[in-house]
């Protein structure tokens, strides 16, 4: 069964971002830039502002609480391919915008290869489903009632664990054009299941309206991430949130012994020789900055003998 081979004579795909946070948007910003096959061409806080630029773009990454109203946010989706990228972790905050129309959807917390992929993917396969959302679809399914062919099932299981939707189709023998059909007819049954709501944008833009505290805060990492590798902070980043070794690698498209590796790796390059499992968790959650007492933590890690990454005291 033969897919449609990717061209290298696309022009690259320009990007808009919408995220209302300046540090995780300017992280968005740079992530995406450094894939040849895109160009940010606008970077604001809100749907709203994105609408008066008037900018020209083909993908739009795009946060879900924070930057629009309900209504807003399902207009863009209609006119534009959207990915969603958010901190909600609920499977139906993660369902309802696919279900209106957005072509990915991943939480914060997603890589930037994976992320400038989705990007790609959403102009040149919409249809192509990804980890974080077919891991929600998969609740849906079981919470809701909902019926589809088991061959669907079984491309939401392996796709939620890491695999990609055309090999998967190939290894089962279905034809892409029947995957289109059934994945639609998917949707309408979320539809009529009342999982197209998109809850929470609304109270959320009206709180940043009024300019009230955010929900959540972005991303800083402790001066510690600056002296590893660009690869170990990544795994670490998932690490620190709660997944195990398998949904990292899973998420990272690694394999379980790298993601095993590189944590050892950086907790070695830190001085720390005792490795269990909770030193790893407290590590992982200093450098990542995944705490509310930085210091707690760090007196615990200095008590093991820990102490920044040699790379970032030379440069010191």
């Amino acid at each position: 069964m033969a897919f449609e081979a990717e061209r290298d004579d696309r022009q690259p795909l320009q990007v808009a971002v919408v995220e209302d946070h300046e540090m995780t948007r300017r992280g968005l910003v740079e992530a995406l830039n450094d894939d040849p096959r895109l160009t940010v061409v606008s970077e604001v806080d809100s749907v709203r502002k994105l609408r008066i630029s008037g900018a020209e773009y083909d993908v739009c990454v795009a946060d879900l609480m924070g930057v629009a109203t309900a209504e807003e946010f399902a207009e863009l989706v209609r006119r534009s391919d959207v990915v969603v990228c958010t901190a909600a972790e609920q499977w139906r905050q993660r369902v309802a915008p696919w279900v209106c129309g957005a072509k990915a959807v991943f939480g914060k917390t997603v890589g930037p290869a994976v992320l400038a992929n989705a990007v790609w993917d959403a102009r040149y396969h919409p249809d192509w489903l990804k980890p974080h959302l077919a891991d929600a679809l998969e609740t849906a399914v079981r919470e809701c009632g909902l019926t589809l062919p088991p061959y669907l099932a079984e491309v939401l299981f392996k796709t939620a664990r890491g695999g990609r939707v055309p090999w998967i189709l190939e290894e089962l023998g279905v034809e892409e054009d029947q995957y289109r059909k059934d994945l639609s007819e998917f949707r309408q049954q979320c539809v009529q299941a009342g999982l197209g709501q998109l809850t929470l944008l609304d109270a959320l833009y009206m709180a940043a309206s009024a300019e009230q505290s955010p929900p959540r805060e972005p991303v800083v990492f402790s001066d510690w991430a600056a002296g590893l590798s660009e690869g170990q902070v990544r795994v670490l980043e998932w690490y620190a949130d709660g997944y195990s070794y398998e949904e990292t690698a899973a998420a990272l498209n690694v394999k379980v012994s790298t993601v095993k590796t590189q944590i050892d790796r950086a907790m070695t390059a830190c001085g720390i020789s005792s490795k269990p499992a909770d030193v790893r968790m407290m590590f992982a959650m200093f450098v990542c900055s995944r705490h509310t007492n930085p210091d707690l933590l760090l007196r615990r890690l200095n008590a093991l003998g820990a102490h920044p990454p040699r790379r970032l005291t030379a440069e010191r």
